[in-house]
């Protein structure tokens, strides 16, 4: 039909069951997406027997197209057979993956489809011989795809080091819709009326899964030494992991279980934000985190590890306190910086949050991925 517009089809693929960083990316993409430009859809893996999968209720709750793709095991090669019928059946232009698992799926099925395939690289996590197995054959087989979008400069390094051609890289930052975190309109004193936290104690918060990546030892050691000054001080883990019993044993051990509290997994970690005197975030590694951003736009000053791209959003002493990974006396005497001087924690937070109303608005984030789509089936028609 003359003067019809086409839309562009894309088929992300997402291997999850909670919703992260990464996570939370994709959904507010697909949400926020120019539909009149774009049609967006998520193929999530899922066990047969998974009956209760957060990740595809969040999908729902958003009115997103989220596909389920039912697997037996975690490498069921029927995986594959799926998504080439989906893509086929639905007419997907192009499949935009987001980790080894799916990218394995989405190079194989772009392959024999002729389908351009795109990956965003959102960080690699290695715990185990094992995941560094999956990640080492993971990132061999990134230069076989169309495009891979990098979170961050160091993310981009890699991908370069790995062999992925410079042309074939687009930085696109992680970003924030920031109206969601507007500290007025959350709900205040949530860990008071349910954790039995005192209300005039200081509260330090850590969002993340609990995972020796993510560094939540050093925060309890660090913790450990901070209690031994002012013990009027709460440290609230909030999320779920591997990790978990290891760092409820440990604080027992070290005799700080009384002001050590883990919520679990939260759907709406706002509340939290609201609550918190500071965030900290002690990860080892790191792509860009969206919990820095989110910490910001809630007024609440951050002490970060200098990893990943952290150290793009927190300056040391301009937007917060950057230290180094390990380093459990700076981790102490960082937030004790931040806890003793209010006038310069505010300083800190106002710069961070205007750092984050200039470069890493949610907006800007869709209209860049929404313009390299283009470019990509541009190319394709060119061909």
């Amino acid at each position: 039909m003359v003067g019809e517009i086409y839309l562009i089809k894309v088929l992300h693929l997402r291997d999850t069951n909670k919703v992260c960083g990464p996570g939370k990316t994709i959904l507010e993409t697909t949400a926020r997406i120019d539909t009149s430009r774009f049609n967006l859809s998520i193929g999530l893996f899922m066990d047969k027997q998974d009956q209760n999968n957060l990740y595809h209720k969040a999908a729902i709750d958003r009115n997103i197209d989220v596909i389920p793709i039912k697997t037996s095991n975690q490498f069921d090669p029927r995986i594959i057979s799926q998504v080439i019928s989906i893509v086929k059946s639905r007419g997907f232009d192009i499949i935009h993956s987001h980790e080894y698992k799916s990218d394995m799926v989405a190079l194989i099925a772009g392959k024999y489809l002729k389908v351009p395939i795109i990956t965003t690289a959102h960080g690699w996590i290695t715990n185990s011989l094992k995941s560094k197995i999956y990640i080492s054959v993971g990132k061999k087989i990134l230069p076989w795809f169309d495009y891979v979008i990098a979170v961050s400069p160091k993310i981009k390094e890699e991908l370069q080091r790995v062999g992925v051609k410079s042309s074939k890289i687009k930085l696109i930052y992680n970003a924030i819709v920031m109206e969601d975190y507007i500290y007025d309109q959350i709900q205040n004193n949530y860990l008071i009326e349910n954790y039995g936290i005192p209300e005039n104690a200081k509260i330090i918060g850590c969002v993340g899964r609990l995972s020796p990546e993510k560094g939540q030892l050093d925060l309890l050691y660090a913790a450990n030494k901070v209690l031994q000054i002012n013990d009027q001080i709460y440290f609230v883990f909030v999320g779920d992991g591997p990790d978990r019993g290891r760092l409820e044993n440990t604080a027992s051990q070290l005799g700080i279980a009384d002001n050590i509290i883990f919520t679990g997994h939260l759907r709406d970690v706002r509340p939290v934000y609201r609550d918190i005197n500071i965030l900290a975030l002690t990860s080892y590694t790191e792509g860009f985190p969206n919990v820095v951003l989110e910490a910001l736009c809630m007024n609440r000053p951050v002490l970060a590890t200098n990893v990943g791209g952290t150290g793009d959003i927190i300056k040391n002493n301009k937007t917060g306190i950057l230290v180094e990974p390990g380093n459990i006396d700076q981790i102490v005497a960082g937030l004790f910086t931040l806890l003793d001087n209010d006038v310069d924690s505010y300083r800190l937070v106002q710069n961070g949050r205007q750092l984050v109303t200039e470069q890493y608005q949610f907006e800007a984030r869709v209209e860049k991925v929404q313009n390299l789509y283009e470019k990509i089936m541009n190319s394709n028609a060119n061909l």
